[in-house]
């Protein structure tokens, strides 16, 4: 089966106005029309050869609709290679094809298929991997001084000189691997779509995820910033207590707290789903939490819970960066060791239950994890109530 290409100048429909330039694809029957970006007059356009004519047109303009010849030429050459490389692939679409054409993700090199990929995965709303991608990007742009290289160049001996450069700049092992990881789901989609073949350019190159620095901050610490003031500096109040909060919700991490509604209350409990492993956890609502509901109800927005979102943004991403940031300033304030992040409350919780004899099956469950496997060999479900008890006298804080 043939993809036809052709190439067909529309009129403009306001007088003295230049028209537009497009291709016309035919395949299977369906058609697809791409506007290019170039423009020029009826005059300037030969229907029957299907070229541009320069006419007795000044010099400037002589030269603008030689430009406009050199660009089609390129133009052409670029969907009939396109073309050329998906039949190898195999059977593909139309839409297949102009996804291919509009985003340039097809001409081989790099960059353009990463913002194509990121593109992807805001569609399918995986807005934490697009902007993983986004930021390995940047890292290997920055590596490349800004040079762009073809997929099919990607060698091992790049990526290991690549690994080397993020560990001169002090990047610790588990960023690197994070950026590593990233650009080999972005390279194994651009063989999978027959951009290159796989010469596997990751088999020296460390991907896994190393034992982190313990994260978690003693119970001196969590009661020491939930009875810290602020002096009226509004936004580290907000920021220590949606820090308690995900204390107090056994370490609830903060997209899930951003996304909570009051759908998620009934009869004294907030039940909800982890956006990262789908679980479903319920949390018996304590006098503490409800205080802060209570104190932030006025200050959210479609009936969300917690005064995370704004009618001008719902991204939970850019809200998390600014939380981090206030918990920063915080930890100065209160002369930490270590930097409070939204990760410490949920390590925090989980120590201060094992600390007080909380079994770790208990802990597991309380929090949601997913690949507890030694643990969850032998463990059913547990009693609510027995989670309900464990979460209460944790977070006391007597």
């Amino acid at each position: 089966m043939t993809t036809s290409i052709k190439l067909k100048f529309r009129n403009s429909t306001i007088k003295n106005k230049e028209g537009v330039l497009y291709f016309q694809l035919i395949r299977n029957r369906k058609i697809k029309l791409i506007t290019t970006r170039f423009r020029l007059y009826a005059s300037e356009w030969n229907a029957q050869y299907t070229s541009v004519k320069l006419n007795d047109a000044d010099i400037e303009r002589q030269n603008y609709l030689q430009s406009i010849k050199t660009g089609l030429r390129e133009e052409i050459k670029q969907i009939r290679e396109l073309v050329e490389m998906l039949n190898k692939k195999g059977d593909y679409t139309l839409d297949e094809l102009t996804d291919y054409y509009i985003n340039r993700s097809f001409n081989g090199n790099l960059f353009p298929f990463v913002e194509y990929q990121i593109k992807n995965m805001n569609v399918k709303n995986r807005k934490k991997t697009a902007s993983i991608y986004a930021t390995a990007k940047r890292s290997f742009s920055r590596f490349r001084i800004g040079q762009d290289i073809a997929i099919d160049k990607i060698d091992n001996e790049l990526l290991l000189c690549y690994e080397a450069y993020l560990k001169n700049t002090g990047m610790i092992k588990n960023s690197i691997s994070c950026y590593m990881r990233a650009l080999r789901a972005i390279y194994n989609q651009a063989v999978k779509k027959g951009l290159t073949t796989q010469k596997h350019p990751f088999r020296e190159i460390y991907t896994g995820v190393d034992k982190t620095i313990k994260r978690a901050v003693n119970e001196k610490i969590i009661i020491q910033l939930k009875n810290r003031g602020f002096s009226g500096q509004k936004e580290l109040e907000l920021a220590r207590d949606m820090f308690m909060f995900s204390f107090y919700m056994r370490g609830m991490s903060f997209v899930d707290m951003a996304n909570l509604q009051q759908i998620n209350i009934k009869n004294g409990y907030i039940t909800y789903s982890r956006s990262k492993t789908k679980q479903n956890l319920t949390v018996k609502i304590e006098k503490c939490m409800k205080e802060i509901i209570d104190c932030y109800k006025e200050q959210t927005v479609d009936n969300y819970l917690l005064p995370i979102y704004n009618k001008e943004n719902y991204n939970h991403i850019s809200h998390l960066r600014t939380y981090n940031k206030r918990l920063k300033r915080i930890s100065k304030l209160l002369e930490l060791e270590k930097s409070l992040s939204s990760y410490v409350a949920r390590h925090s919780w989980a120590t201060l239950a094992h600390h007080k004899g909380v079994s770790i099956e208990i802990i597991s469950e309380s929090m949601g994890h997913e690949n507890e496997n030694t643990t969850r060999i032998y463990l059913t479900s547990l009693d609510q109530s027995i989670i309900d008890k464990a979460n209460a006298e944790i977070i006391a804080l007597k």
